[in-house]
């Protein structure tokens, strides 16, 4: 882990709908919001699950001809304006590589690609259900000059050992793009929260505000902070939402209100050999 620690910066989740069978209308979507984002002081911003491939896909088949192909290039629009910005960019998208298909998050940076999470827990949803569980289950932690920054994609919010995998690697900010709609509405209202305080980390959640296969999103695009106190939340709108955040804060990992009266330790004074797995 990095020991240097950046000042205070701001973050934004973007909230703004995609373009169904335009690939090339939803990337200007994204690089015209990172360079709003970016001439406003933001460092980061990110997008909702599957964002650059927003479509029904009745058959796995119409799911990988729409699939990208990162060695392809086809993230280059998105990889340039980092360059030229200095913003990091996390967005979602079905993604193919050879024969396996992934639902991708992609992680990039002023340097280029830095990293892609696949999804590994895989709801039976449309999409999902066509995807593949990854082989590498290396953890998608990955270091930026901002810190450390974490990736999950949406239903893996259920499973708490990912947000806690990825804060016991050191993440200082987790990012978790997603597509909820209403009836996953406790996700957005309770799970993040949790996720964020008992891991004492920033979490930021991007949501889809558009619909498919007839089902609706609901926004609610949010930023937690590690207290659990919510810095931003959206409704349904349309927009970028940004806030200052000091990762210093996710690097303390105890709550003293009094020294040596009251202390809490949540990291330290975990017991794994007493945990069944």
């Amino acid at each position: 882990m990095s020991h240097s620690l950046p000042a205070p910066f701001k973050v934004s989740v973007a909230q703004v709908q995609p373009v169904p069978h335009d690939l090339p209308a939803t990337l200007r979507i994204v690089v015209s919001a990172a360079r709003k984002a970016a001439a406003e002081g933001s460092r980061l911003i990110a997008f909702p699950e599957m964002y650059l491939t927003p479509d029904a896909y009745e058959t796995l088949e119409t799911l990988r001809e729409a699939a990208l192909v990162v060695e392809r290039g086809d993230l280059d629009p998105l990889l340039q304006v980092s360059a030229e910005t200095g913003i990091h960019i996390v967005v979602g998208f079905f993604e193919r590589d050879g024969d396996r298909t992934y639902n991708t998050a992609a992680l990039i940076g002023p340097q280029g690609l830095i990293g892609l999470h696949h999804k590994r827990h895989l709801p039976l949803m449309p999409g999902d259900c066509f995807v593949d569980i990854p082989e590498d289950i290396s953890v998608p932690i990955f270091d930026t000059d901002i810190g450390r920054i974490g990736l999950a994609i949406c239903y893996e919010i259920r499973f708490p050992e990912v947000a806690r995998t990825l804060a016991l690697e050191g993440a200082d900010i987790i990012v978790l793009p997603a597509a909820w709609p209403e009836q996953a509405r406790i996700l957005p209202d309770l799970f993040s929260t949790v996720r964020a305080n008992e891991n004492l980390v920033y979490f930021m959640a991007p949501n889809r505000n558009d619909a498919t296969c007839g089902m609706p999103f609901i926004g609610n695009s949010h930023i937690i902070d590690p207290l659990g106190s919510t810095l931003v939340r959206a409704g349904a709108e349309d927009g970028v939402f940004t806030v200052e955040i000091d990762i210093t804060r996710a690097r303390n990992k105890s709550l003293i209100r009094e020294p040596g009266v009251f202390e809490v330790h949540p990291f330290r004074d975990r017991l794994p050999a007493t945990y069944r797995l």
